[in-house]
């Protein structure tokens, strides 16, 4: 008898789950999804076409349009999320989430408030994110860079404002094409190079420390971006120190300010000034070293 009810609750309980999938109202959801997330940053917006349950609890979304400034920077496919059963009851839903990007993956862990104003942290993991896939959009078109991207990233968002942002990526095989040559180069590469950064205002990118290694030249730098609304006229502030390899020479040729002198390795070293915008950078040389 005991088996009987048993299975009567099994089939009871899968008709029910079956019923759920097929009725479960995907378009509505995404449309939740896609406020919800809006409240929490204006600038950035989701665009979801459809939403299904999977086991364990949680949702699979087959595409995600991340915009910023209404500018599309990203699609995530195959994003899948799971939710912590015990946190549905809670004042905050923790979950975990993993999807295919620039034909790496991002996983990591995301926590919601349910109360307003909405508050959402999200702990992220980068693991072989191709840079050459990455949308810059029309203005930042004349650029093009490429290489391998892993490292992690955290932010906590409050009413809307980054409350706290930062990480630390780590590079391999980075190139960056520059619409106008540098000294006759146009082209650099960099075998390897890491970035540590951090936001300790809404608007402010603060770069501790960026490392690129390679070549032609090694780079070191550090200082800030304030963010504008369109992100191709943020402000620069940076000061760097730059290693001139030979093969620099031999690509820069003549080019090259008469200011810069070798040292008994045939390096140089100088130091830069970059400001301006990102869409228009200006980069003066503050001396040149023997």
């Amino acid at each position: 008898m005991k088996l009987k009810f048993l299975g009567y609750f099994l089939f009871i309980a899968g008709c029910f789950i079956v019923s759920l999938y097929a009725q479960f109202p995907g378009k509505m959801a995404a449309k939740y999804i896609e406020q919800t997330f809006s409240q929490i940053n204006s600038q950035i917006k989701i665009e979801i076409d459809n939403v299904t349950p999977s086991f364990p609890p949680g949702m699979k979304i087959e595409s995600i349009l991340i915009n910023y400034a209404d500018t599309p920077i990203a699609r995530l496919e195959n994003f899948k999320s799971f939710f912590k059963l015990f946190t549905l009851f809670s004042d905050t839903v923790t979950g975990s989430f993993k999807a295919d990007i620039f034909n790496g993956i991002i996983s990591g862990i995301v926590r919601v408030s349910k109360e307003k104003p909405r508050e959402m942290g999200v702990e992220t993991d980068l693991e072989n994110l191709n840079l050459k896939n990455i949308h810059l959009g029309k203005s930042l078109s004349d650029g093009r860079f490429s290489g391998i991207l892993n490292g992690k990233v955290t932010v906590d968002f409050k009413q809307g404002h980054i409350r706290k942002n930062y990480g630390e990526l780590k590079f391999m095989d980075l190139i960056l094409q520059f619409p106008e040559a540098l000294f006759a180069v146009e082209t650099y590469s960099f075998s390897s190079g890491k970035i540590k950064f951090f936001m300790p205002k809404q608007n402010i990118i603060k770069i501790e420390d960026c490392i690129l290694k390679g070549r032609q030249i090694d780079v070191q730098t550090s200082g800030e971006i304030k963010v504008a609304r369109e992100f191709q006229k943020s402000i620069l502030n940076f000061k760097a120190r730059i290693v001139l390899y030979p093969m620099f020479f031999m690509n820069a040729g003549d080019s090259v300010p008469v200011d810069i002198s070798k040292n008994e390795s045939d390096n140089a070293i100088i130091s830069l000034k970059i400001g301006g915008t990102i869409q228009n950078p200006t980069i003066t040389m503050t001396q040149g070293t023997k």
